[in-house]
């Protein structure tokens, strides 16, 4: 459940808000029950009164207090979620008599002289004109609550009148906004109440001039405004670490781009140099501005796949699983974001510099590449490899001179002159001093370079007539297909269904 409730209803007849006006203005008090009783059950007249208000006003079931009494079925929690029910539909109040006669004076609002009315300046509220007023109005009139649960209000020092009156005060232009209502034509009145689970505000909202017009959309904007200033430092902390995470992100997918334009070795290499080449391909062919917002919605699609495929990469989906976790922290304080599914990274409209990172690459790309053979470097181990075949077989000669008889001075002299002839100096002998001793782990290593290099030479005659087009075990036109067939997504459309968990930006 999310930590601030924002519950919206509309009148077109007025004739009853004044009486909500003057409910919600002057009702005081704040009645506990005595620690001894209030962890009792509820009794059976107050679960009896609980389901036909629940009948009666399916919506209640969205209010804190009902999530308290459905976990915690005492009567302190009974009475917390009837008295919510009281005055929020005080306007509707006859329609309940039970309801009414059960609730007395219980928990009120902190009054700001004669009353707990307050709007957007400072001025003395005469409360019967404001009534008469609102009364009087012949357009849409919006009732709505704003609420806490005690330990955020508390926490977050909104446990009083002026920190809920500047609340509203600082979010005028975002009200008007969600309500459709140009700001110089928005008239609101609010009071705080203080009871004791849930702290919370009444707004009454109505246009003096064209009429306004309050959508689902509406209210998701007005929450996230007031959540956004209420747990503005929370936000902050998790917004931070959030940006990190989506610069790893961007980091990680620039590293294995590189790797793939490299020709590295690394799992599905192939099939990620087709997706690039399919890009480059159908991007090339689009005119103007060679960026995800001004491609086609074709093109789109395709490079929205692409990142789907390549984000499968065991070190990306890991970190964007991260990502997910704060971002779901951080929309929890003003959505509820139990059971949703994490949003796919190609929809994601905060990670959208990932897919121009994609398209990038792919038109920097030469997929006529080779891997060429170094000539020079060839001839150098060549070089190496000889030396030290001419080392070993000086040495061997050596062992053998010694087991060898030599009787006298002109065979001496003949061996002396093979060993000139070989580059080795006069005197050398079985200790090896003066010599260049064989290195079997030296020549081993250059036989491997060798063979390497000779390898790809093979490649590059095999390649070099046409151009390079990736192997892969992938099928890309069925899983394309299938992509486009389970996706009905458009970025361009209200993305309303997405909005309620993701991609929200501080």
């Amino acid at each position: 459940m999310a930590k601030i409730i924002v519950s919206c209803r509309f009148q077109k007849s007025a004739k009853d808000t004044a009486d909500l006006i003057r409910y919600m203005a002057t009702r005081e008090g704040v009645e506990r029950l005595p620690d001894t009783k209030k962890y009792k059950i509820a009794t059976a007249s107050q679960h009896d009164l609980i389901l036909s208000v629940v009948k009666h006003f399916p919506q209640s079931k969205k209010f804190l207090e009902y999530d308290d009494f459905y976990a915690m079925p005492t009567r302190e929690n009974a009475n917390e979620f009837l008295d919510a029910v009281a005055e929020r539909y005080a306007d509707r109040a006859d329609e309940l008599k039970g309801l009414v006669s059960y609730i007395s004076n219980r928990p009120g609002v902190e009054k700001l002289g004669s009353h707990g009315l307050f709007t957007q300046f400072d001025m003395s509220i005469d409360l019967n004109t404001v009534a008469e007023r609102v009364a009087a109005h012949d357009g849409v009139i919006w009732t709505e609550v704003v609420s806490l649960r005690r330990e955020d209000a508390e926490r977050l020092h909104f446990n009083n009148a002026d920190a809920w009156e500047n609340l509203v005060r600082r979010n005028m232009n975002e009200i008007a906004k969600a309500h459709r209502i140009k700001v110089e034509d928005l008239e609101w009145y609010g009071a705080f109440h203080n009871t004791t689970h849930h702290p919370h505000i009444h707004l009454i909202i109505f246009s003096k001039g064209q009429e306004g017009f309050l959508s689902e959309k509406g209210i998701k904007e007005l929450r996230r405004a007031f959540g956004q200033d209420i747990f503005r430092d929370e936000q902050y902390k998790l917004a931070t670490i959030e940006t990190g995470y989506r610069n790893e992100l961007k980091d990680q997918l620039s590293e294995l781009l590189q790797q793939i334009q490299l020709r590295q070795s690394i799992p599905n290499a192939d099939y990620y140099l087709l997706l690039l080449k399919k890009i480059r391909d159908e991007v090339q062919q689009q005119k103007g501005k060679k960026l995800y917002g001004y491609l086609p919605k074709k093109t789109k699609k395709l490079v929205d796949f692409a990142l789907r495929e390549i984000a499968k990469d065991n070190s990306i989906s890991q970190i964007y699983s991260k990502w997910n976790e704060i971002n779901r922290e951080k929309l929890s304080l003003y959505y509820d974001t139990k059971d949703k599914p994490d949003v796919p990274i190609e929809k994601n409209t905060e990670l959208r510099s990932l897919k121009n990172l994609l398209i990038r690459t792919a038109l920097g790309m030469n997929f006529n590449a080779q891997t060429k053979v170094n000539i020079a470097r060839l001839g150098f181990l060549f070089s190496l490899l000889a030396k030290e075949i001419v080392n070993s077989a000086g040495r061997r000669l050596d062992e053998l001179n010694i087991m060898m008889p030599l009787s006298d001075g002109k065979e001496r002299s003949k061996i002396r002159e093979k060993k000139q002839a070989h580059g080795q100096k006069e005197g050398s002998d079985t200790t090896g001093n003066g010599e260049e001793v064989y290195d079997s782990q030296a020549v081993e290593g250059i036989l491997t370079m060798l063979d390497y290099l000779i390898s790809l030479g093979y490649q590059d005659s095999a390649q070099n007539t046409e151009e390079q087009n990736p192997q892969t075990d992938y099928d890309f036109d069925t899983a394309y297909a299938e992509y486009l067939d389970e996706d009905d997504y458009d970025e361009d459309d209200d993305l309303d269904e997405y909005e309620q968990h993701f991609g929200f930006s501080m």
